[in-house]
Order: structure tokens, then sequence, then C-alpha cells
């Protein structure tokens, strides 16, 4: 974890707490002296100062100021375990006065935060929330965090309560921690709301409005999955270069297939989305829902993704149901398929059909012949031949 600076509250200094006449002339000479290699970054030396005075007989304020200069150094070296074990040994000491001690206190626990431990940190504050000397805003901040981690995310959610009312200014990670508890509890309005304030403070964020849209989806409330998409569109929250196909979906699930489909053909044009097989697929799928028979045809009729037995077959059917029965049977009759194949199956009753509206009786019976004969079409060519009293 990187150095604290939102957990760090304070470093004692000499200024603040060294007094001549609490302490014994030598050790304030050595504390002075391990100062002076403190503030130069020289902690192998200051170290070697303050461990053998602790092994001397010292009061409990001295042991304390012994104790906190070398909690300084473990801060400073990243060290936080130990930081906690000498800030817990103060507190057990009570040589400083009981508001210092408070400030000891707090720091431990965003210590404990800092290092994973939630539950000592959670304890901790919680004891603090009656001082008299310490900013309430500090202790609810660090209550946030730790019962958030903690995954007590009710606790979370009535403290970040408490912290939006001390501060005007209320700090984006708070919104976050908030947005992400009533998402955890599954609390969808509560979280739609926060992302709404979060989206309008921080527009330009596009995590925000790609999290907005998502949980309008996951309510289904698909109209303000998709007004909201085109908003960060207009306010430039979204790049569309990296979402089209989300656009895309969210305008499929508002059953909106042409647009959907315009918005794949631009963004084939422009490069935002590939020329492969499964863009091209969505794209006739979409002009199909959208019952533009025409540009499916012209897709299947000009791709390179289309010369597969399905788009083939789908491109026969599109001309027989159109009544251009001798294209139907252009397209029918120059598939690749193999022989007994279900698809084969439906080829054949495709290919009867189209003949029997063109009168060619001959290869009618031909086709429906074959059809008959494949076990996955036989009853239903036998349904057909039926029907057409052939």
């Amino acid at each position: 974890m990187k150095k604290i600076a939102l957990i760090l509250l304070f470093t004692f200094t000499f200024v603040v707490f060294a007094n001549a006449d609490t302490m014994s002339k030598q050790s304030y000479s050595v504390l002075m002296k391990a100062q002076k290699f403190l503030d130069k970054q020289k902690y192998k030396e200051a170290k070697n100062l303050l461990l053998p005075l602790l092994k001397k007989e010292l009061n409990n304020y001295e042991k304390s100021y012994v104790l906190q200069t070398l909690a300084n150094i473990a801060i400073n070296q990243d060290d936080y375990k130990k930081t906690a074990k000498y800030y817990e040994e103060i507190i057990k000491l009570k040589g400083f006065e009981e508001k210092n001690l408070e400030r000891i206190k707090l720091s431990l626990a965003k210590i404990y935060l800092s290092i994973n431990k939630y539950d000592k940190s959670v304890k901790l504050l919680e004891t603090l929330l009656s001082s008299k000397t310490l900013p309430k805003s500090d202790i609810y901040e660090n209550l946030l965090y730790a019962t958030y981690y903690k995954k007590d995310f009710r606790k979370s959610i009535a403290y970040s309560k408490e912290l939006f009312k001390l501060n005007k200014k209320k700090k984006e990670s708070w919104y976050q921690i908030l947005y992400s508890s009533y998402v955890e509890l599954k609390q969808y309005p509560n979280a739609i709301n926060t992302l709404k304030i979060m989206v309008k403070k921080w527009h330009g964020n596009e995590t925000y409005w790609l999290q907005l849209i998502a949980l309008y989806q996951e309510t289904k409330n698909y109209k303000k999955a998709l007004s909201t998409f085109e908003l960060a569109y207009k306010k430039n929250g979204v790049d569309p270069k990296k979402n089209t196909l989300y656009f895309v979906n969210i305008l499929v699930e508002n059953g909106l297939y042409y647009k959907a489909a315009q918005q794949i053909e631009q963004g084939l044009q422009k490069a935002y989305l590939k020329d492969n097989k499964r863009n091209f697929e969505l794209l006739v799928s979409c002009y199909d829902y959208a019952k533009q028979k025409d540009k499916v045809i012209n897709l299947l009729a000009s791709s390179k993704f289309a010369k597969t037995v399905k788009y083939q077959l789908l491109l026969g059917n599109i001309y027989y149901n159109q009544e251009k029965f001798g294209k139907s049977i252009k397209v029918l009759e120059n598939i690749n398929i193999k022989k007994g194949s279900k698809k084969d199956g439906q080829r054949n009753t495709l290919l009867a059909l189209s003949y029997y509206e063109l009168n060619n009786k001959k290869a009618t019976v031909k086709y429906l012949k074959k059809a008959i004969n494949n076990p996955y079409e036989k009853k239903r060519a036998l349904s057909i031949k039926k029907s057409l009293q052939i």
C-alpha cells in the first residue's frame, strides 16, 4: 500500500512534545540527536540512539516519546506493522495527555486500516466518536473506509451520510464507496440516485456513465438506459469508439433494430468496429428484425462472410418470400451442402416449393422426393406433398 497521506494524521515533533522538565537531560539530549538524524533521513543512526535508550530506566512520558520517534522512523520506512506495535505500546503506557493519546489512537486506527486490520480499526474509531478534540469528519471518513473494506455495507452507508452532513465539499471517493455499498446490498434505486449525482459532478468520467447505464439495464429500465447513453454521448462522457457495440445492445433491448444496424454500419465505416464475422452477423440480424429485407439481401449477396450454408439458405428463403422464385432457385442450387444433412433437407423443400410456384411439376416432384428421403425433413415434406396434392 502506498505511503499513507490519507491514513497518517500526524507526526510528533520535539516542538510539540519535547519537554526537558518531564524527562532527564540525558534522555532529552539523545532524543534531540535522534530527531536531527530523522530530519536528515538517517534512520539507522537514529535507531542506534533510540533502541539502547529504551532499555534504561525511563518514566512513561520518556518511554512514550522514544516509542513515538521510533514510530516516525517506521512510518518513513513504510513499515506500518511496526508502527502499529509502537502506537499500541504508547497507548498502554498512558504517558501522554488524553488529547494526545486520542490523536495516537486515531493514527493507529488509520494504520490498522492500511494493513487490512479492519475490525481493529473500526473498534478503535468508534471509541473516538465521543472525543471533544478530534475532528469528527476525520473519524467518520476512516469509519467509512474501514466498514466498507470490512464488507459491513450498511454501516458504511450510515457513516457516509454522517460524513456528508459534516462537509459541504464531498470527496469523490466517498460517493464511490456509497454507490458500491448500495450495489453490494442490491439497493439499485439508491445506487442509481448516487450515480446520477456522480455523473453531474464528474461528467467526463466514462466509468460512472457506464455504471449508471448498466444499473438501468439491471433494473430492466431500458428506455432510461438508452436516454442516458445518448446523453452521455452528447456530453462526451462516453467514447463512441469503445462503446458502439454496447450502444447497439441497448438499442436492441429497446427494439430499435434499424437504428442499431445503422450504428453498426457507421462503426464499420469509421473503423470503430472490426470488419469481422461477429459484427456481420449482428448487422444482418438487426436488419432482419427491422424487416429491412433489401438491406439483408445486399449484405448476403456481397459480403465475404455470407458465403456459408446458413446465410445462403437465408438468402434463398428471402427471395422465395419476395416471390423471386428464379433467384431463390439459383442461390439454393449453388449451395454446397452435405447430402442427407438437416440443411440439405431444408434446401430441397425450399427448391420444391420454388419450382412449384413456377409450375415446374417435374422439378417440384424431384426435390420433394429428396426432401422426403431426408430423415430430418421427411415429416414436413410429406405434409407439403399432401397440401400440394402431388
